[in-house]
């Protein structure tokens, strides 16, 4: 990217999105600008069957918005505000599966957009705070006041947005919002082995269930079953189908095209 701040490596199947702004990964316009720019090319790339997400060094993941600059016009913060929704709404809608590394800090945009990731991996340093209460600020890019509550349910929503408190890792996978809390000494191998794991799966099956789980808090669950009826009939006329059945019977691993 233009200034370094967001890297993207490939290993396999795998690309990885790395936050490259120290000390803790705050994210600026600029960035935001380029973590879609890469989403974006990152779909279109036919190698790539899974996306980590990740913040660079020890410290955060994010800690989210940039605020060393001060008060920004109502036209900037509005700006900022729209790129933060977008972010969050592509890494849900991009058909292909995101994983969060998260270590260290996870806080305000930084925990929105680990949150909208489809599976969320923490070393066991990882941190989580959602205490805009306490700095005058109303949380808007999408995640807090719009997704959390169908993520976690009502009571633990108003739980972390009223009472304000840190969270460790172990916390936040206690309520759902973290899939694994692994060890930090073998984080950086485990991400390794489970976004391979990832990227060898069916890639229209992935879209699937992205589609089809996003529209029953999106939208309607009428909604849903349709979707889930739609991509079971393109599921049956896939390549991947016939591929996943004779690896089945032939004890071999398939080998997905996404077609």
């Amino acid at each position: 990217m233009a200034d370094d701040t967001v890297r993207v490596e490939h290993a396999g199947g795998v690309s990885t999105i790395t936050l490259d702004r120290p000390p803790v990964n705050s994210v600026s316009r600029a960035v935001l600008h380029d973590v879609l720019t890469a989403l974006d090319r990152l779909e279109a790339r036919e190698a790539t069957r899974c996306i980590v997400l990740t913040g660079a060094g020890t410290k955060a993941f994010s800690a989210g918005a940039d605020l060393s600059g001060g008060p920004k016009s109502a036209e900037d913060a509005v700006r900022f505000r729209d790129l933060g929704r977008r972010l969050v709404d592509r890494v849900e809608t991009i058909p292909k599966p995101v994983i969060a590394a998260i270590r260290g800090w996870a806080i305000g945009g930084g925990f929105a957009i680990a949150m909208a990731c489809d599976v969320r991996l923490a070393s066991s340093t990882a941190r989580f705070r959602t205490g805009d209460a306490y700095i005058g600020v109303v949380p808007s890019w999408g995640m807090s006041l719009v997704r959390l509550v169908h993520y976690i349910g009502r009571n633990r929503t108003l739980d972390m947005l009223m009472l304000g408190e840190d969270m460790d890792a172990e916390q936040a996978r206690e309520i759902g919002l973290i899939s694994r809390v692994i060890p930090d000494a073998q984080f950086d191998a485990e991400v390794a082995r489970l976004s391979a794991r990832v990227a060898a799966g069916a890639p229209l099956t992935f879209h699937a269930v992205k589609e089809t789980v996003r529209a029953q808090y999106w939208q309607t669950a009428d909604e849903a079953q349709r979707l889930e009826t739609r991509w079971a009939e393109v599921g049956r006329g896939s390549e991947d189908f016939l591929e996943g059945l004779a690896a089945f019977r032939e004890k071999r691993a398939p080998v997905f095209k996404g077609r």
